[in-house]
């Protein structure tokens, strides 16, 4: 059987891959945006600031890795949060992917910020335009799709870790408390 250290600092690890491969999928996007020609449409730009937000969350979970368990707790509360966030907008980008009237037509990101108050922007950042109906691929595999695939990997992988160390924590307090009342 494994030490609680030991499952803390391989926990640690994979907090610190989420952390890694959201930054590394954030590149790819970008780049591919750069180079490949894509244009982001509003619901993509809502799904790469989640993607963000996630890897920011992973890389402060294992540079600051909690020592207590309610550190733990916090930390699991903000990482399942956002990954769900993320799945749910990449759930809505498929639905309107695949429904395309049931959204209007709309703006591009930039012409947004400049032009709309910021309620009636954020507004159309979760809902999505026309534009997110035509969603590109990458690789073969349209963004959304591969959005919402990597939403639930990073986030189940990142809740199995945060999880693990928190059954491992729990089982060294009883043991700890019935080694006290054995000699108390």
């Amino acid at each position: 059987m494994h030490t609680l250290d030991e499952i803390s600092t391989r926990s640690r690890r994979l907090l610190g891959g989420v952390a890694l491969v959201a930054a590394l999928a954030g590149a790819v996007v970008a780049a591919a945006e750069h180079w490949g020609g894509l244009v982001p449409c509003s619901l993509c730009w809502t799904q790469r600031g989640i993607l963000a937000l996630l890897m920011l969350i992973a890389l402060l979970g294992f540079l600051l890795w909690p020592r207590r368990r309610w550190g733990l707790w916090v930390l699991l509360g903000a990482l399942l949060t956002t990954a769900l966030g993320g799945i749910a907008v990449a759930t809505r980008h498929l639905y309107v992917m695949w429904n395309p009237d049931v959204v209007d037509c709309g703006m591009s990101p930039e012409v947004m910020l400049q032009l709309l108050p910021w309620r009636e922007v954020l507004i159309e950042l979760v809902t999505g335009n026309t534009d997110c109906a035509e969603a590109a691929a990458l690789f073969g595999i349209p963004l959304p799709i591969a959005s919402w695939i990597g939403f639930v990997t990073l986030g189940g992988v990142s809740v199995y870790a945060i999880l693990r160390t928190l059954r491992a924590a729990g089982r060294t307090a009883g043991s700890q408390s019935g080694d006290r009342r054995r000699t108390g």
